[in-house]
């Protein structure tokens, strides 16, 4: 019963050691914005390498860091938003490689 007990003791006594030593002070985090990557890719990676100190990346909480900025990787580097960062553009602003104005429907991905 001791050793029972004692195992018991050990395994929740190691589960909170390992807890403790990934928890991390925030102050201690390197500052980051958006602003300071280029594709979104970028700012995942390093959002998804250490979540708390990169949460500022994450604005909407839904686990995509920067989601206006350019991917790298297809739509011909436009913002990865489902409408492309075109959405509220008025005629004028709308344009570029992204975005194109649709009539009776307003900027959309180019």
């Amino acid at each position: 019963m001791f050793k029972e007990n004692l195992s018991i003791l050990i395994v929740i006594c190691s589960i909170f050691i390992l807890l403790s030593c990934q928890v991390e002070d925030k102050e201690q985090c390197p500052t980051s914005k958006c602003s300071d990557y280029t594709t979104q890719q970028d700012a995942q990676a390093a959002f998804n390498a250490n979540r708390l100190c990169y949460s500022d990346l994450d604005s909407d909480n839904d686990g995509t860091a920067c989601e206006h900025l350019p991917s790298r990787d297809n739509n011909n580097g436009c913002p990865t938003t489902a409408n492309c960062g075109c959405s509220g553009k008025n005629k004028n602003e709308c344009g570029g490689p992204c975005c194109q104005w649709i009539v009776g429907t307003g900027c959309k991905c180019g």
